[in-house]
């Protein structure tokens, strides 16, 4: 049995060309849930602020169905973006949204065609008008379905027609019936599935994801670019999740930051990623299906790629470009003039710690690098102690004895009675400008600093290394859970430590990359925690076309660093820090 069903609700002028946008490609999970719950032939037409659906419910336990279509996860994340846009009229009743209509007449054609258009009329009604069952009404062959649902002062009529048609004859004959009405408005459709089979827009649904704080020309573009690949959707990450990303609040909030990604024309909508770490979008991603997840390269990582890999989503990445005329920018950049610089450690990580040097001496290699790019945190970038230097210096490093200045910033991060003592290769290597050898023998501060500041090093340094993101580690990781700690691992590793000082001096990139592998293999033999099948298997992606690679900092996450002479797909560059302080 068939049951048509009518509703008003009104409309927000303000949202009225995102609400249309919107429905004219919808979350194909939403379809999808309508279709399962009996709901067939649902049109939404909108006139003059006011929406009037219609559809027919074939199903068997209406309440039970409308329940699971008010649990569906989907659906109320596109509620989430359509009950803002929406105001209740007084027509409803208490516990509704939509104000249900009472079906006052239905008139179906005799002959078995097939409509080929929809239409939905709204008349004015005073309360002296007759009702329409109760007035004639001539009779059109091209009409094939015929239903009007009263609202106060208003009749709202559903037509299906045969396309000869004319929509507009019938409300000349309307008004002719019904002489004391008002004038007949046409609505326009909104919004159409037949509930069976819904069939997705042609239009490429493209999905980006990304904070988006302080929004500026950079984020723009790129949002720009992305619609000429189709209709983007945004979705930002929340509040909780960008704090424990990132180690610090947003400038904006979320609300805020989803209304200024909404505002662009160039976006279809944003919403809020309801999940959490690097890939918070997971549900989002499902509930919208996209055709294209659209990346920039600083937010390329191998999680996100085999996620869309897995859904069948094509992965495209951007390179990051300004708008013509006007300056790079990053929130980065914006949110800092902050130029504590982070540090990257080369090889013999680890020997920095007593329990590694006691055994056998060596060095651990650093550069400080330039914060041009949002790092993430608990990423092996020393970024726990870089916060400890804002803590300390707000957005630089005092002028003064650098080495005086790191030997500061190590005692502040590790007061008396701490546990597990940093190692000084985080603070020296924020600190100290350039490329550095820190020898350590047994104890927690170098015995000899060795620096290169010639800039010809310096670039040839630059030029070959790249950053694959992997993400942050999970706070419960340990790396000292499981260690095979001896004094002929810790040789290797010094041993390879200086191989690798060696083949940078004399710029040498195959034996540079061999010296860097050898490093990273000498700590996951004695720190097996270092890495996981996940990690293993984006080296196994770049194997071929790098000469060596390690993971930042104790492993469990944040970036793959690849020694290359060719661009690799979504890396990100570093610039060395050639100065001790900022002007």
């Amino acid at each position: 049995m068939v049951e048509p069903l009518g509703s008003i609700i009104g409309l927000r002028p303000q949202d009225t060309q995102r609400y249309i946008a919107l429905h004219a490609n919808p979350f194909p999970g939403v379809l999808q849930r309508l279709s399962r719950s009996g709901i067939r032939n649902y049109s939404i037409f909108l006139h003059d602020g006011v929406l009037f659906s219609h559809l027919e419910y074939v199903g068997a336990h209406y309440a039970a169905d409308m329940a699971a279509i008010a649990d569906d996860e989907t659906t109320r994340q596109w509620w989430l973006l359509t009950d803002p846009m929406q105001t209740p009229l007084p027509e409803r009743q208490a516990g509704e949204r939509w104000a249900a209509l009472p079906l006052e007449y239905a008139r179906a054609s005799s002959e078995v065609r097939t409509p080929t258009r929809r239409h939905a009329l709204v008349v004015a009604r005073p309360s002296d008008v007759p009702r329409w069952e109760e007035t004639p009404l001539a009779s059109a062959p091209e009409i094939a379905l015929a239903r009007a649902f009263p609202a106060r002062e208003r009749i709202f009529i559903y037509l299906e027609t045969t396309a000869a048609f004319d929509p507009a004859w019938f409300a000349d004959e309307l008004q002719r019936a019904l002489p004391h009405a008002g004038p007949v408005q046409r609505m326009g459709q909104v919004f159409h599935t037949d509930g069976l089979e819904p069939v997705r827009s042609t239009r490429t649904r493209v999905f980006v994801s990304g904070c988006f704080d302080m929004l500026h020309s950079g984020h723009v573009a790129f949002l720009k670019e992305a619609a000429t690949h189709g209709d983007v959707y945004v979705g930002i990450g929340s509040d909780a999740t960008i704090h424990a990303l990132k180690g610090r609040h947003t400038v904006n909030s979320q609300d805020e930051r989803r209304y200024m990604i909404e505002a662009l024309a160039c976006v279809t909508t944003c919403v809020v990623n309801t999940g959490g770490g690097v890939l918070d979008f997971e549900h989002e991603l499902r509930a919208i299906q996209p055709d294209i997840f659209l990346v920039n390269d600083d937010g390329d990582s191998p999680a996100k790629r085999a996620l869309c890999d897995q859904h069948g989503i094509a992965y495209v990445v951007l390179a990051r470009a300004p708008a013509p005329g006007l300056p790079e920018r990053s929130t980065t950049a914006l949110r800092s003039s902050c130029l504590i610089p982070f540090r990257i450690d080369l090889a013999g990580g680890w020997l920095d710690q007593p329990f590694v040097s006691m055994l056998h001496a060596g060095p651990v290699l650093t550069v400080s690098i330039e914060p041009t790019s949002d790092f993430n945190e608990r990423s092996g970038m020393a970024s726990s102690t870089r916060k400890k230097a804002i803590e300390l210096w707000r957005t630089r490093i005092p002028h003064g004895d650098l080495e005086h200045l790191a030997k500061t910033l190590f005692s502040f991060e590790n007061p008396p009675g701490t546990k597990e003592v940093a190692g000084s290769q985080d603070a020296l290597g924020l600190v100290l400008p350039g490329l550095n050898r820190l020898f350590y023998d047994g104890r927690y501060w170098p015995s000899t600093i060795d620096r290169v500041m010639d800039d010809a090093v310096l670039r040839w340094i630059e030029s070959h290394l790249q950053l694959v993101t992997l993400g942050p580690r999970i706070s419960s990781f340990n790396v000292l859970d499981d260690t095979r700690i001896d004094a002929q691992g810790a040789k290797r590793l010094a041993d390879a430590a200086e191989a690798c000082w060696a083949a940078m001096l004399a710029r040498d990139l195959p034996a540079f990359g061999r010296a860097l592998r050898e490093s990273f293999d000498a700590q996951v033999a004695m720190f097996p925690l270092m890495v996981d099948q996940g990690i293993l298997d984006v080296i196994d992606r770049h194997r071929d076309h790098a000469y060596g690679w390690k993971l930042s900092g104790a492993g469990g996450g944040g970036y793959l660093i690849l020694v290359s002479d060719t661009p690799v797909d979504g890396a990100i560059t570093i610039r060395i820090r050639r100065h001790a302080h900022e002007e």
